[in-house]
């Protein structure tokens, strides 16, 4: 596959004509942040792991499928459905102080499930579910299921929940939709400049 040679900007990576740089709402998180993200996820435009690592003063994310355990899990928490199968149940124990780090597996709902097969320290995480969350406003991208949320959507909602703060996080509500509308002009210029679209005389 040829080298893109589009013009790249520095600081979020991406091509100069899709930067999110502008979308960035800085947001002074108290959980920390951990994002596991499936290689698959990296070339595409339309994920807000990204842009939810770069609003986010505390957070790490990871590229992989399978993570090194950490020396302690004590604390941390899986932004993750129950799940049906024995093997990836998560045990009933939750931490006695407040948890410091949120883990989110930043994938489809099939490549999150085999994340999890292959990790089993995430396995032995206690699990957060989230509390009615509203619809999804992820007009972009279509969801698999009713229930799933983007993962910018999915965490602004896990750690307001966390931290007992919805003000805190409303800034990544902000971010993500001046990154619905990023990605629905880009969209509308493409359909523009497709070779099989109108033509304007000269």
């Amino acid at each position: 596959m040829p080298a893109d040679r589009r013009p790249h900007c520095h600081a979020c990576g991406r091509p100069q004509a899709g930067c999110f740089c502008g979308c960035v709402h800085a947001v002074e998180n108290l959980t920390h942040l951990l994002i596991l993200q499936h290689p698959g996820e990296v070339p595409e435009a339309k994920g807000t792991a990204a842009l939810l690592h770069h609003c986010l003063r505390h957070s790490t994310l990871l590229i992989g499928e399978r993570f090194d355990a950490p020396p302690s899990s004590d604390g941390m928490v899986l932004l993750y459905p129950p799940t049906a199968a024995p093997s990836l149940r998560a045990p009933a124990r939750w931490p006695v102080s407040p948890p410091h780090t949120l883990v989110v597996l930043d994938g489809t709902w099939r490549k999150s499930r085999r994340m999890l097969h292959e990790n089993a320290w995430l396995q032995s995480l206690p699990r957060l579910t989230l509390n009615s969350p509203p619809a999804s406003r992820y007009a972009i991208r279509e969801a698999q299921a009713p229930e799933q949320r983007s993962t910018l959507e999915a965490c602004a909602l896990a750690l307001a929940q966390l931290d007992g703060d919805e003000g805190c996080y409303r800034p990544l509500w902000d971010a993500m939709d001046a990154f619905i509308a990023l990605q629905q002009h880009l969209a509308t210029k493409q359909r523009t400049h497709a070779p099989d679209g109108p033509h304007l005389s000269e």
